[in-house]
């Protein structure tokens, strides 16, 4: 195994070469980054005149990286920390800037899709299939004056397509190592008023044992072999547009269903033996069932010096699992039952974009939001054993307000606040100030920005059996300066981020007193430097990218390291397309060692070096063929200690268009 707690010597050297990172690239012969940007500023912007650092990967990306995990898009993006527990299906979870998954605002065309059951919030990818998206926008830094709570570390916008005039037909099939199978077939269009774009697809995997697999130590306790853990996903979406005279409506409809089995580690038996067994058995499974909805009314007004935008949304988030590890407190055993985990999210936001001339532009709007949870537990077998170990809702209302302007032809800056009132929680104003000043002489832009971010406690933290109902929000306050250069006409792109957040009233279980609760107990510091550079090195034939990002995420309270925060990560890629119609290229990540786990300082893991190969053949103009070759010198690592990932992968398939 290749080791990498310390920055080593090729890190260094890449380091010197590309001292500076720019957002992820697009394909040869298009624009290095998508002109306009939505996220940055909750409306369309130029990302020229744009103050935050924002990536973007756009379909064309997702769709040559062959991934199926949605996280794993993410993986080469500066500042971005992917944990994935046990392979496909298994607990995904994606961190900005060191910020726990919890802090990291995820959101589907805008809509937020947290899971207000879960123990902070936080979203499982694992949970989302790839059906028809556009593009992924990465914000990162403290967003909670545009978003509101959650959004300290960052924001991962997922957007998905609308259609165009041409019509588009495709279908993907794939198929590889560990029996995995993939599908997905897409359609799209417009007409003068209406737009339209549907998309369904499944996965299936046969998968290996999610805990313990080619991990020798845990292994061995398997003389049998251990049992593989498959899962499958479904996944259908709709976005439709239309427009009756000056009115536009736009609705969108996504629903993801995921079936797995997994193991239980926290399985318990006085019988070693049988805990063993317990913690790798069929009867661990589960399913979840992830929906989101949202119709947006939008006009005109003021002979189109404001546009007004009305928008009703939800998401469900249901969850049902099966394992060994339900605690009877009476009997004082733990147990086998059946957990099922319900939450829904509804809510209306109205935003109201207003030119102002030679001042700029400025965003008012508010929203309105209701969050309900339930966890309830059953026994299974005959037993008696029921609980509910969370119950509970609350609602948040919020105003904000965002001016962008421009002094002369090179500064634009940003101001925005914001207030959100949480039912039980104090209310919380957050700002955000930005700034980006071009160079046009030398195709530079240096930017910066300021904020503050805030977290009110999610539903499990307040109102389960550990819940505090006292809770404080999160809150921190985070910088950044940075630039991008473009050189050679744009043959070099190069670009730099350094960060430095604090953060305190973080929420953790205080695990000295009983009975255990939560409180605002901890404070951290996380800062570094984002980093990477592409080179078109000989055009239309090689071109390379490389990414690097240095982060230290201290716990002030303890002194320790924040947990799977990798100090040093980044990536490398060589493509080349010197043969009509094949692109080729080889790209291998790199993570750091980690501390796992803050109940066990001393326990660091490993760093990884993981080298994969992909080939895209287009036959003709409908006709595509595609081969991946994954983990290709078959290293062993785990992202989450005890949870192995796959081995060496091959996986081939067709995609046809019309």
């Amino acid at each position: 195994m290749i080791r990498l707690g310390r920055l080593p010597t090729f890190v260094s050297v890449f380091s010197t070469i590309s001292t500076f990172a720019f957002s992820q690239p697009l394909p040869e012969g298009r624009e290095l980054a998508p002109e306009i940007v939505i996220t940055a500023a909750r409306s369309p912007l130029e990302m020229a005149r744009s103050g935050s650092a924002i990536s973007v990967i756009d379909s064309g990306q997702i769709e040559a990286y062959g991934v199926r995990n949605l996280a794993d898009a993410l993986r080469l993006t500066p500042g971005v920390d992917v944990s994935e527990q046990g392979g496909a299906g298994g607990l995904s979870i994606v961190r900005i800037r060191g910020s726990e998954a919890g802090q990291t605002l995820v959101l589907m065309d805008g809509i937020r899709i947290g899971d207000p059951s879960s123990t902070a919030g936080e979203f499982n990818f694992a949970s989302i299939a790839l059906t028809d998206i556009e593009r992924i926008e990465v914000l990162r830094g403290p967003q909670s004056a545009l978003y509101g709570s959650d959004a300290m570390g960052g924001v991962v916008n997922i957007i998905t397509r609308k259609g165009s005039r041409t019509p588009s037909r495709s279908v993907t099939i794939e198929g590889g190592s560990y029996g995995t199978i993939f599908t997905r077939a897409e359609m799209s269009g417009a007409t003068d008023v209406t737009s339209y774009a549907f998309a369904i697809s499944g996965f299936h995997t046969n998968g290996f044992s999610s805990y313990g697999y080619r991990i020798p130590r845990i292994e061995a306790n398997y003389p049998g072999g251990m049992e593989r853990d498959k899962s499958d996903k479904i996944a259908g979406s709709a976005r439709i547009s239309h427009r009756i005279g000056d009115l536009n409506f736009d609705f969108g409809f996504s629903r993801h269903q995921l079936w797995l089995r997994y193991d239980d580690p926290s399985a318990y038996d006085p019988d070693p033996g049988k805990q063993i067994a317990l913690r790798d058995t069929s009867f661990n499974r589960g399913k979840s069932d992830v929906t989101t909805a949202f119709i947006k009314a939008s006009a005109d007004a003021f002979d189109g010096r404001m546009r007004n935008a009305l928008t009703l949304y939800g998401n469900w988030n249901n969850r049902i699992g099966f394992d060994s590890s339900c605690y009877d407190a009476i009997a004082g055993v733990t147990l086998q039952c059946r957990s099922r985990f319900n939450s829904r999210r509804f809510g209306l936001e109205y935003q109201g974009d207003i030119k102002l001339g030679a001042l700029g532009t400025l965003i008012i709007g508010g929203r309105t939001e209701r969050e309900e949870a339930e966890n309830r537990q059953d026994g299974v077998g005959g037993s008696s054993f029921s609980a509910q170990p969370l119950g509970g809702s609350q609602s948040t209302h919020s105003a904000f307000v965002l001016h962008q302007f421009s002094l002369g032809s090179r500064l634009d800056l940003s101001l925005g606040a914001r207030v959100d009132a949480v039912e039980g929680v104090n209310v919380f104003p957050t700002w955000r100030a930005t700034l980006a000043y071009r160079l046009h002489e030398t195709d530079t832009k240096l930017r910066a920005s300021a904020g503050t971010g805030a977290k009110a406690p999610s539903l499990y933290q307040r109102f389960s059996e550990y819940g505090n109902l006292g809770l404080k929000p999160e809150e921190n306050f985070g910088y950044d300066l940075g630039f991008d250069q473009r050189l050679f006409d744009g043959r070099v792109n190069l670009s730099a981020t350094w960060f430095d957040t604090r953060y305190n009233n973080l929420i953790d279980i205080d695990w000295s007193v009983w009975p255990y609760r939560y409180y605002n107990i901890a404070e951290a510091r996380i800062k570094g430097l984002e980093t990477s550079a592409e080179f078109v090195l000989v055009p239309g034939e090689w071109k390379a990218r490389l990414s690097y990002t240095y982060s230290s995420a201290i716990n002030e309270t303890t002194g320790q390291p924040l947990p799977r925060r990798p100090q040093n990560k980044g990536g490398v890629s060589l493509t080349y397309m010197g043969i009509p119609k094949v692109e080729l290229e080889a790209r291998a990540i790199f993570v750091g060692e980690r501390l796992d786990s803050a109940f066990a300082p001393g326990v660091l893991n490993p760093g990884y070096l993981r080298i994969d190969m992909r080939g895209n053949y287009r036959i003709n103009e409908n006709l595509q063929a595609f081969l991946r070759l994954e983990n290709l010198t078959n290293e062993r690592y785990e992202e989450v200690l005890n949870y192995g990932v796959a081995g060496r992968s091959v996986y081939a398939g067709v995609k046809v268009s019309w």
